[in-house]
């Protein structure tokens, strides 16, 4: 439940190291609040995670976020195998003084993003982007999620997403069984 990913384009350099069963990690992006962001998601899934991410931040933080959900995304994937014993589904709310999220996940392997909110900008973190990095995480990790947020506060609305996505996340990967949650017989 480990994987590396490592990517590099000629706006961004990045690296991954996951672990699923950890509890470590380091979240350097040089997008202060997009880190605080990833380190809420780290902390509250219960997994490890290292991320170095070398941007054009002169240019915008589009790429940057862009690029950590591409090779996050793909390193979930990586770390989830064949997702053999694994919970498959998982859901949370999570208040957070005037905000709250509603988050389902199903690691089905057919990624796709159902989004619900009025999200307003936090410094160097446009609602714009918030949404893209969920969409691409979600597109390149197999991950099905719906969120719906409301608040008031952009910060408290981001971060109640954000920690609502981990807790649903670390109960769809809880390792239940031996069996595949498919009638399939595969989650891809």
């Amino acid at each position: 439940m480990k994987a590396v990913v490592e990517r590099k384009t000629k706006e961004v350099e990045v690296k991954v190291k996951i672990d699923l069963s950890g509890k470590d990690y380091s979240i350097n992006t040089g997008i202060p609040f997009f880190d605080h962001m990833l380190e809420s998601f780290a902390k509250h899934s219960n997994i490890s995670l290292f991320i170095d991410a070398k941007g054009d931040l002169d240019v915008d933080e589009h790429h940057t976020i862009e690029d950590v959900a591409i090779a996050l995304g793909t390193a979930i994937k990586k770390a989830l195998g064949s997702k053999k014993g694994i919970n498959r589904f998982g859901d949370s709310i999570v208040p957070m003084d005037d905000s709250v999220t509603i988050c389902g996940v199903d690691i089905s392997g057919r990624g796709f993003l159902n989004f619900n909110g009025n999200l307003k900008d936090c410094k160097g973190f446009t609602s714009d982007n918030f949404v893209h990095f969920l969409d691409t995480l979600c597109r390149n990790s197999g991950i099905n999620v719906y969120m719906e947020v409301k608040g008031i506060n952009a910060h408290h609305m981001m971060e109640s997403a954000f920690k609502a996505f981990a807790i649903a996340f670390k109960k769809a990967i809880k390792i239940v069984d031996e069996d595949i949650k498919s009638t399939k017989g595969i989650l891809d």
